[in-house]
């Protein structure tokens, strides 16, 4: 119940403080028929693909009924890009239309890959990874220590999104010199959206 009024209380702030960041285009309830009823049902087969409210053709792909609810992923979603648009801004709403499109694959298990690179951009051989960017809108999550979307890597995750949506790549070497892009401001942002997703229940 407290988890619920914390969302509801966002979402009333975002809506009434002047200051606000979050546009209201994701507060639309134009969709409210197709999502209504787009809901995780534990008697069917797996994997199933969710609707997430409030975003035009946003979805989530899960495994499991808990890992995630949809409501909680949308106000993950807005969390996120509330924090984006107050470090980095996005006046042509490149990053919020990437956002709105967005299609997220909850995994259970966590993945190998050949080669991949740490935050400081060390390539890394044969690694274990957490999370992986696909395309354009199409993120692939290990579902997080603990079930918590806060200890997964989707903050991370929707970095490489923007910034493939302003750049035209996700800049996959991080703050490595391979590719522009990614910056010690972006690792900072991923760790205050951490925080502020742990203070949401999250």
């Amino acid at each position: 119940m407290s988890r619920k009024i914390f969302v509801v209380i966002f979402i009333l702030c975002m809506v009434s403080c002047p200051g606000s960041l979050v546009t209201p285009t994701f507060l639309s309830n134009d969709y409210k028929k197709i999502y209504k009823h787009s809901v995780c049902d534990p008697d069917r087969s797996f994997p199933q693909m969710i609707i997430l409210p409030y975003f035009k053709n946003a979805t989530q792909v899960v495994h499991d009924c808990k890992v995630y609810k949809k409501y909680e992923t949308a106000l993950a979603l807005m969390i996120f890009y509330d924090h984006w648009k107050s470090n980095f801004g996005d006046s042509n709403l490149k990053v919020k239309n990437a956002l709105e499109n967005i299609m997220i694959t909850w995994g259970l298990e966590k993945k190998s890959m050949k080669r991949a690179y740490s935050i400081n951009g060390k390539k890394i051989k044969n690694a274990t990874i957490i999370g992986l960017t696909q395309g354009n809108s199409v993120i692939w999550v290990w579902r997080g220590k603990d079930f918590k979307i806060s200890r997964s890597s989707f903050a991370h995750e929707l970095v490489h999104i923007s910034l493939r949506a302003i750049n035209g790549h996700g800049d996959y070497d991080h703050e490595g010199s391979l590719r522009e892009g990614w910056t010690e401001q972006h690792t900072e942002l991923i760790i205050d959206v951490k925080r502020a997703l742990d203070a949401f229940g999250l």
